[in-house]
């Protein structure tokens, strides 16, 4: 299964745009007003699903959304179309905290979700969310690089708490001076 793609947009059409990878080109699926924001060189986390007639990737700009994507196409009715647009309607931290505050305007002004599949969101995330560790304010670049580098999202998150740089090469420095004590 894909999950890492880096490569050159070659193509954008309505709701998709084409990554060529080594001679390949993997067609990537987006909301429809995100795939504008795609061009030149691109690295995207990706979901594969893999239906009856069709094998399509969905992709994502950071890990931290292709998880919470997760968390959404695992409730009954949240396909991955509708889960991609929910996490392309603003920042994780956003859509977490509208979800966490119980939002319903939010959530149904997103086209395909309507009150009751809303509602069940809601139910079914307010709680796993709130169990898990705060947001830490951190550059997202240097958290993304020290998963690269094989730390846990928790060792990578500690170690970045603890640097004090102010751009992101010098953070991941830090971060791995930390890491190796």
């Amino acid at each position: 299964m894909m999950i890492l793609l880096r490569g050159t947009v070659h193509y954008r059409g309505k709701n998709f745009v084409i990554v060529e990878q080594g001679g390949m080109g993997h067609r990537i699926v987006l909301p429809e007003d995100a795939v504008r924001d795609f061009d030149g060189e691109v690295v995207f986390y990706v979901h594969e699903a893999i239906r009856e007639s069709e094998r399509e990737f969905f992709g994502f700009r950071t890990i931290g959304d292709l998880e919470m994507f997760w968390k959404l196409i695992g409730i009954s009715g949240v396909g991955p179309r509708v889960g991609q647009k929910i996490i392309y309607s603003g920042s994780g931290d956003e859509i977490r905290m509208k979800i966490m505050s119980g939002d319903l305007v939010f959530l149904t002004s997103i086209p395909g979700i309507g009150n009751k599949t809303a509602q069940k969101i809601i139910l079914e995330l307010k709680g796993a969310l709130a169990e898990e560790p705060a947001a830490v304010n951190y550059d997202q670049d240097a958290f993304e690089a020290l998963l690269g580098l094989g730390y846990t999202k928790k060792q990578a998150q500690e170690a970045l708490v603890e640097t004090e740089a102010e751009n992101t090469d010098d953070r991941i420095r830090q971060a791995l001076k930390y890491l190796a004590k």
